[in-house]
Formats: C-alpha cells, structure tokens, sequence
C-alpha cells in the first residue's frame, strides 16, 4: 500500500465520513434546520466530488461500493436540491424530504475498514 492512496483518497474520505456523521448529528439534534442541512450538503457535495475524481484507486470490490456511495449522493444531492427549491427555507426552518434509497451503511464500513487496515499497515 502506497501512501499515496492514503494521502488522496483514504484519509480525506475518512475525514469526510468523520464530518458527515457530525453534521447529521447536529441537523438532528438541532430540530433538523435548514441551517444543519446546509452543512450536511457541504459534506455529501465533497465526498462524491473526492469519490468522483479517486475511486478508481481503490481495489474493484471497494470500487464498488463507492459506486454505491455516489448514487446516494446524486438522489440525496437532486432531492435536497428540489426541496429547498419548492420550500425557499431560512436558515432557521426545518428542512427535511423523504428519500427512499437508503444510506449504503455497508458501503462505508467497508471503506472505513480498508482506511483503518492501510493505516497500519506498512
């Protein structure tokens, strides 16, 4: 394993990820606000632009998954963007859709668990 997929893709996936989580948490714990969902948006934008651009340095079953991830976010990305369109919200209104394709959970563990074993590896 090279650092280089560490260094371009690996960790700043994993800081992704890491934001992501903290940014629904805070759209939750804040009464899902339009204001949260900005931020979650900011995090999905990133990561699918950082997946977009490195996947292709992953081993193909991981390429897979990342495929996964990036569908998500084009429905979530089109979705929130049609909602906030029809809805004009504040940063203090609530802000949430429904959308039917799940988060692929599975997707990401198995990308965090290659990020965490590169990581110790040599």
């Amino acid at each position: 394993m090279t650092n280089s997929i560490m260094d371009v893709l690996l960790g700043p996936l994993h800081t992704h990820f890491l934001c992501a989580r903290s940014a629904y948490a805070a759209y939750l714990n804040n009464g899902r606000q339009f204001l949260f969902a900005k931020s979650l948006r900011r995090m999905n934008q990133s990561a699918r632009t950082l997946l977009l651009e490195k996947a292709h340095l992953l081993p193909p079953p991981l390429q897979e998954d990342a495929v996964h991830l990036i569908s998500h976010y084009d429905i979530w990305l089109e979705l929130w963007a049609e909602h906030r369109r029809r809805t004009e919200p504040k940063l203090n209104d609530v802000f949430a859709f429904q959308n039917a394709f799940r988060y692929p959970c599975d997707a990401e563990s198995r990308l965090e668990a290659f990020y965490e074993a590169s990581r110790v590896s040599p």
